[in-house]
This record gives C-alpha cells, structure tokens and sequence, in this order.
C-alpha cells in the first residue's frame, strides 16, 4: 500500500523551502496545552527537514468551541520538544506572513496561524476549487515542495489538505508513511488476525466489521461497549431502559436489518461478551449475561466482566496480527477500566499490535503500554476509515497529481 503514494524518499529537499502540513489538534484546558502525543509525533520528519526552510500548517479545533484557539502555544510546545525555536506567525497569507517566509534561513522553522480561522478551509470544494482558495493562490509559490504529514486529518478535504497537491510537488511525511505502513499491515499481510472494537460510535465499528469480515480479512471480531450492546439488543436481549438509550443514541445512520444480516452470516466469526461489569450502589458487580437479562432492575453497563476479559484475552494474544479500536467501558472511572486495560495488554501480546486512534490510544497510554504495542494511530477518523477499506482524500489527491502532473518533474 504505501509504495502507492511519494515520500521524502522521492524528492532532493536538502536546502529547499517546504512547507509541512501537521496535524497538532490538542486538548486545551485554560489556555495550556495537555497533551503533546501528535507533537512528539512529527518530530521525525520536521527533524529531517532539518537544513530546509520549514513552514508548518496546522489547525486547533474548530469554530464555535471552547478551545478554537491561535498556535501560539503550539509553537511553544515544539520549541521545546525540538530543543530549536519554531518561531509563530499570527497571520497565514497576509504581506507580513509572506515577507517573513522570504526572509527564512535555511533551518528556520515557521508555524502559521489555525488555519480554521479562515471560512474557505473548511469549505466543500474539489482539490481543484481548493487550489484557487487564498490559502492556496496565496502561498504556494514561496515552496519548492508540500509535505503531508497529518495523517489524523487526511480524510478531510479541506484546503489546506488538498488544495496544494494540485498546484506544488507533494509527498507524505514520515508519520504519515509509518501509519499508512502499519494500518496495511493490519489489513492486508499473511497471518490469522484478530479485530475487537468498541467504544460508543456504533457506525465506526459496524464499518470496520463490514469491511474486514466480508472481505476475509479478520479470522475473528471481538465486540465490547456499547457496540457489543447494540448487538446483543439485535439478538432480542432486554438491557434495561438506561442502557437502551444509550445505544439509542449512538446508533444514528445504522440499519438494523442489515445488522442481523451481518450477525447472521458471520455468527462464527463475532464474538460477544458473555458478561458484564455494572454499577450498583457505586459499586462495581460482574454480571452474567444470562442473569442480568433475568433482572427486573437492570443497572448501568460499565464494563465488560471479568469472565469475558478472560475468555476474550486467552484468545487475541494468540493471534499474529490483533487491531483495536474503542474501550470496553468506562474506563476514565478506575473501577471500570479492567476490560479496556485488560484487553489492551492481551493485543499487545499478539505478533503483531495496532491500536487505533482517539480514546483507545490514550487508554494504552494509561495503561502504560505506549512501547508495547506496535502501533499507537495518532487519528481517531482517519484510522476508522482506512481500517473500513476507504480512501483518504488527502493521501489520494496527493498520489494523482504525482502521478498526472509531478513525477517526472525537472523541479523534483
């Protein structure tokens, strides 16, 4: 998969300008930045842009929330985690961003503006319409090359992911190359392979289950949380009334119907919890299914129980490839972090280990498994969707106007 798209291998960069596409998207809380994950994350490739004039792209949230905020502090953060100023632009195109990019030295780091402040970024255009933008028109001439490096983002559309591959030589970085590598390797190398998915975003694991059972991929899938629920509901199990709204509300877009298709032809292949970890009285009680369905007053479904964990971790670390994606419970409650945690430590024991991207790979880092696994995702969205057998938009638009117009470039 990844000899498909152009990499820094490809191109002559020493002592170019090149401006680098990041994705530094962080929780915020009054101001500081509280997680540095996606920063460590792209100190390879900007370290080996080290002699080149780099200008980072980068956004933080979006409009309307509490941490839609400028880069200030991001630059901050990479001064200090590249031991080198990353000095920060409060603007993007503007005259005095320009005269500052032609002023660059060769190994001077600049990071713009969020580009999320400005309306068009955002907007729902063709690479080719993107290209015309004012973040596009604006800059792309002051850059020998552009480098996507933000694998996290690169299912978006947006202008500043996929305008520039259609007037500038692109390639992907390093992070986005070792994703690319990674996720592959899950879905398409030799080797019995295990998928358990979770979370509370039904449709993201219903995508995956699609994908990697109909296509063969997966000898097995494990279901946890409230997917495991959703399908446990489907089979005509009473959850009782709180547990049902919360399914309820994670369902949207999900075809029941199809569902017990799926459940139907591949009965062999999924695996369900056979019980639960529920709160009672602020405790924590590990239920059997078949007795919790018995209970007139069933109580809030936290976790997955202590049999499953067992019964489902025996199995996954046996295998040579194992994929997860979405905890098991609650796992920020100490008392209902065991599945998720559990089972976290069982797929890093198999050959070969990915965790996707959001809350699953924070929970590895709780559960201090960071360099045991393979593979921690750095994107929750884009994980999903590589994983469900989609294309991402950025990585494709890059990979044809490398093909159509910059491969045997002179510029290159």
């Amino acid at each position: 998969m990844i000899e498909e798209y152009p990499t820094l291998d490809d191109i002559d960069y020493s002592g170019r300008s090149v401006l680098v596409r990041v994705d530094i998207n962080a929780p915020i809380v009054e101001g500081e930045i509280l997680d540095t994950t996606r920063f460590r994350a792209h100190i390879p490739t900007i370290r080996e842009l080290e002699d080149c004039r780099v200008v980072l792209l980068a956004h933080q949230s979006r409009p309307g929330k509490k941490d839609f905020t400028t880069l200030k502090k991001h630059a901050e953060v990479f001064s200090r985690l590249l031991n080198r100023e990353v000095e920060y632009i409060d603007e993007v195109f503007s005259e005095c961003a320009v005269k500052r990019i032609l002023e660059m030295d060769a190994g001077d780091i600049l990071l713009l503006e969020n580009v999320r402040f400005y309306s068009e970024e955002e907007l729902k255009k063709t690479p080719e319409e993107h290209a015309g933008s004012y973040i596009v028109s604006k800059l792309y001439r002051y850059f020998d090359f552009y480098v996507n490096d933000a694998f996290s983002a690169s299912h978006r559309g947006h202008a500043s992911l996929v305008g520039f591959p259609v007037v500038l030589p692109s390639v992907i970085g390093r992070l986005v190359e070792k994703e690319v590598r990674a996720l592959s390797n899950a879905l398409g190398s030799e080797g019995e392979k295990a998928f358990v998915l979770g979370g509370a975003k039904i449709s993201d694991s219903v995508n995956v289950m699609k994908n990697v059972l109909e296509k063969g991929i997966a000898e097995r899938v494990f279901l946890t949380g409230v997917v495991a629920n959703y399908f446990l509901m489907l089979m005509g199990y009473d959850l009782g009334e709180k547990n049902i709204r919360i399914v309820e509300d994670n369902k949207e877009g999900i075809d029941d119907s199809e569902m017990k298709k799926l459940l139907k032809n591949y009965e062999d292949r999924i695996v369900l919890p056979v019980d639960f970890g529920c709160e009672i009285g602020g405790e924590r009680v590990d239920i059997s299914v078949e007795e919790f369905f018995r209970m007139d007053d069933k109580p809030p479904i936290k976790d997955i129980g202590r049999e499953t964990v067992e019964m489902f971790s025996r199995e996954i670390e046996s295998y040579d490839i194992a994929v997860i994606n979405g905890p098991a419970g609650v796992f920020e409650e100490e008392e209902f972090a065991y599945g998720t945690f559990e089972i976290l430590r069982a797929v890093s024991r198999a050959g070969f280990s990915v965790v996707g991207g959001g809350h699953i790979s924070s929970a590895a880092r709780l559960a201090g498994l960071e360099d045991k696994v393979s593979h921690i995702s750095t994107g929750g969205g884009a994980s999903i969707r590589f994983l469900s057998g989609e294309k991402l938009v950025a990585l494709e638009t890059i990979k044809k106007y490398w093909n159509e117009k910059w491969c045997h470039s002179h510029r290159l």
